[in-house]
Protein backbone atom coordinates (compact mmCIF):
# COMPACT_ATOMS: atom_id res chain seq x y z
CA UNK A 1 0.00 0.00 0.00
CA UNK A 2 2.94 2.16 0.76
CA UNK A 3 4.39 1.52 -2.65
CA UNK A 4 1.26 2.66 -4.33
CA UNK A 5 1.15 6.06 -2.03
CA UNK A 6 4.44 6.81 -3.11
CA UNK A 7 3.76 6.47 -6.70
CA UNK A 8 0.55 8.41 -6.63
CA UNK A 9 2.79 11.35 -4.82
CA UNK A 10 5.49 11.10 -7.47
CA UNK A 11 2.52 11.41 -10.08
CA UNK A 12 1.90 15.20 -10.84
CA UNK A 13 -1.71 16.45 -12.07
CA UNK A 14 -2.62 15.68 -15.26
CA UNK A 15 -3.53 18.55 -17.49
CA UNK A 16 -6.20 17.39 -20.16
CA UNK A 17 -7.13 19.45 -22.96
CA UNK A 18 -10.26 21.34 -23.44
CA UNK A 19 -12.48 19.98 -26.46
CA UNK A 20 -13.11 22.57 -28.77
CA UNK A 21 -16.96 22.73 -29.03
CA UNK A 22 -17.23 25.13 -31.34
CA UNK A 23 -17.51 23.13 -34.70
CA UNK A 24 -20.03 20.58 -32.75
CA UNK A 25 -21.92 23.61 -31.59
CA UNK A 26 -21.73 25.05 -35.40
CA UNK A 27 -23.20 21.11 -36.50
CA UNK A 28 -26.04 21.73 -33.85
CA UNK A 29 -27.07 25.07 -34.62
CA UNK A 30 -29.14 24.05 -37.66
CA UNK A 31 -31.09 20.87 -35.61
CA UNK A 32 -31.57 22.68 -32.45
CA UNK A 33 -33.94 25.80 -34.36
CA UNK A 34 -35.96 22.90 -35.86
CA UNK A 35 -36.34 21.65 -32.43
CA UNK A 36 -36.91 25.42 -31.21
CA UNK A 37 -39.72 25.68 -33.89
CA UNK A 38 -41.35 22.75 -32.86
CA UNK A 39 -41.19 23.35 -29.12
CA UNK A 40 -43.08 26.84 -29.58
CA UNK A 41 -45.98 25.13 -31.43
CA UNK A 42 -46.39 22.52 -29.06
CA UNK A 43 -48.95 24.33 -27.07
CA UNK A 44 -50.80 24.98 -29.92
CA UNK A 45 -51.05 21.64 -30.91
CA UNK A 46 -51.85 19.97 -27.30
CA UNK A 47 -54.25 22.17 -26.94
CA UNK A 48 -55.61 20.98 -30.64
CA UNK A 49 -55.68 17.44 -29.76
CA UNK A 50 -57.37 17.68 -26.61
CA UNK A 51 -60.42 19.76 -28.03
CA UNK A 52 -60.14 16.60 -30.83
CA UNK A 53 -60.60 13.99 -27.79
CA UNK A 54 -62.91 15.83 -25.82
CA UNK A 55 -64.95 16.12 -29.32
CA UNK A 56 -64.77 12.13 -29.86
CA UNK A 57 -65.12 11.63 -25.85
CA UNK A 58 -68.83 13.19 -26.39
CA UNK A 59 -69.44 11.28 -29.40
CA UNK A 60 -68.53 7.89 -28.02
CA UNK A 61 -70.84 8.92 -25.21
CA UNK A 62 -73.66 9.16 -27.66
CA UNK A 63 -72.79 6.32 -29.67
CA UNK A 64 -72.54 3.60 -26.14
CA UNK A 65 -75.91 4.66 -25.24
CA UNK A 66 -77.27 4.30 -28.78
CA UNK A 67 -76.03 0.70 -28.23
CA UNK A 68 -77.07 -0.11 -25.10
CA UNK A 69 -79.14 -2.80 -25.96
CA UNK A 70 -76.48 -4.39 -27.75
CA UNK A 71 -73.80 -3.52 -24.96
CA UNK A 72 -76.34 -5.40 -22.79
CA UNK A 73 -76.34 -8.70 -24.75
CA UNK A 74 -73.15 -9.39 -24.71
CA UNK A 75 -72.70 -8.80 -21.00
CA UNK A 76 -75.36 -11.14 -20.52
CA UNK A 77 -73.47 -13.81 -22.71
CA UNK A 78 -70.64 -13.03 -21.11
CA UNK A 79 -72.70 -13.59 -17.21
CA UNK A 80 -74.36 -16.85 -18.79
CA UNK A 81 -70.86 -18.60 -20.24
CA UNK A 82 -68.23 -19.83 -17.76
CA UNK A 83 -64.35 -20.57 -18.44
CA UNK A 84 -62.93 -20.27 -21.44
CA UNK A 85 -65.49 -19.46 -22.97
CA UNK A 86 -66.11 -16.58 -20.78
CA UNK A 87 -63.10 -15.18 -21.50
CA UNK A 88 -63.14 -15.80 -24.73
CA UNK A 89 -66.41 -13.96 -25.07
CA UNK A 90 -65.03 -11.33 -22.98
CA UNK A 91 -62.22 -10.04 -24.28
CA UNK A 92 -64.04 -10.22 -27.91
CA UNK A 93 -67.06 -7.82 -26.33
CA UNK A 94 -63.81 -5.50 -25.10
CA UNK A 95 -62.38 -5.22 -28.31
CA UNK A 96 -65.44 -5.29 -30.69
CA UNK A 97 -66.20 -2.19 -28.82
CA UNK A 98 -62.87 -0.24 -28.52
CA UNK A 99 -62.99 -0.70 -32.46
CA UNK A 100 -66.72 0.53 -32.55
CA UNK A 101 -65.57 3.60 -30.57
CA UNK A 102 -62.76 3.83 -32.72
CA UNK A 103 -64.03 3.94 -35.84
CA UNK A 104 -66.85 6.21 -35.26
CA UNK A 105 -65.47 8.57 -37.83
CA UNK A 106 -65.87 6.61 -40.33
CA UNK A 107 -69.29 6.33 -40.10
CA UNK A 108 -70.19 9.38 -40.04
CA UNK A 109 -72.36 11.16 -42.87
CA UNK A 110 -70.33 13.95 -44.21
CA UNK A 111 -72.41 17.25 -44.89
CA UNK A 112 -71.92 18.85 -48.42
Amino acid sequence: MEKIKTILSKIKGLKMPRPNLKPWLEKLKPILSKVWEVLKKTPQLALKALKGFIGWFGKAVKESIAQVWTLLGFFIAWLTLTGTAQQIVGIATIFATVLWLLTISLREEKEE
